[in-house]
């Protein structure tokens, strides 16, 4: 028996497509099992950067491990670099982001690299306007991703390869990340709370940064970590040496994100609104 889509494809002469229950179940289960392998690469990379920041607090600081990480830095980039891929492969795929997104993500990325050429002045680093508007623009997701992404691609064109790498894509993630959180309401409250978020992320930045050395450039002076000590011992500790070691140069960082974002927010975001319509663009979470 022909069915009356298939009367109406032989009549207009159009292919009908696979709209039976079986290939409808089909289809979601397909991207089912996509989303559910980019949520546990996603999950996989943050637990990866989290144990990577806190793992010399949980375990003993053990003899041939020194302050640069580099026993243990090449397994953490190895791994980031495999989980992202694997969401980014996710994402080529329907259901995810989508081939025209990643594509954005690598002309982004591209900007990524080309803002931080001057390098880190007095702290402060242009890239962070694209990893904010981005992430904001398109979600927390792909904030992740990008800031992620953008920082191994300039690691790799800059000579910045090095055992602090995975811990900036991580720290960069979690930038963009947090910019996807922010409202996208109405424009004063957009560009505000995104200003308000880029001074707290560029203190956020270098304490976390701060993190991946600081238990062992400080051994045997008055702002130690000492794996005997409480929690809120090494906690002030570790403010003094934030305080004493990064706190101003986070100052440029944090106020030349609120600068940038202040003055060019609103025609970035404008712009990369823009695009996400005409190309139909569709992200989220």
């Amino acid at each position: 028996m022909i069915t009356d889509e298939r009367r109406a494809a032989a009549t207009t002469g159009s292919r009908p497509g696979p709209t039976t229950p079986r290939a409808l179940s089909a289809r979601a289960r397909a991207l089912t099992g996509r989303s559910r392998l980019r949520i546990v690469a996603l999950l996989v990379v943050n637990l990866v950067g989290l144990l990577a920041f806190l793992w010399p607090f949980v375990l003993p600081v053990t003899p041939g491990v020194n302050e640069n990480h580099a026993n243990d830095g090449p397994v953490i980039l190895a791994v980031l670099v495999i989980c992202l891929g694997t969401v980014l492969f996710v994402e080529l795929g329907r259901g995810g982001l989508g081939p025209k997104t990643v594509a954005l993500l690598g002309v982004l990325g591209a900007a990524m690299v080309a803002l931080r050429l001057p390098g880190f002045v007095l702290g402060f680093s242009a890239m962070f306007i694209v990893v904010l508007v981005a992430g904001n623009a398109f979600g927390p997701t792909f904030g992740f991703l990008l800031g992620a992404v953008g920082t191994f691609a300039s690691g790799l064109f800059l000579g910045g390869l090095g055992p602090w790498l995975p811990f900036q894509m991580v720290a960069v993630g979690w930038v963009g990340m947090g910019a996807g959180l922010m409202p996208t309401t109405s424009w004063p409250v957009r560009i505000a709370s995104l200003a308000a978020y880029g001074v707290v992320a560029g203190y956020l930045f270098g304490a976390v940064m701060n993190l991946w050395s600081w238990p062992f450039l400080t051994a045997g002076t008055a702002v130690d970590w000492d794996p005997t000590a409480d929690a809120a011992t090494n906690l002030r500790h570790y403010l003094a040496f934030y305080a004493a070691s990064s706190f101003a140069w986070d100052t440029f960082r944090a106020v030349g994100n609120a600068v940038l974002v202040i003055a060019l927010g609103r025609p970035l975001l404008g712009a990369l609104d823009r695009a996400a319509r005409r190309m139909r663009l569709e992200v989220s979470g």
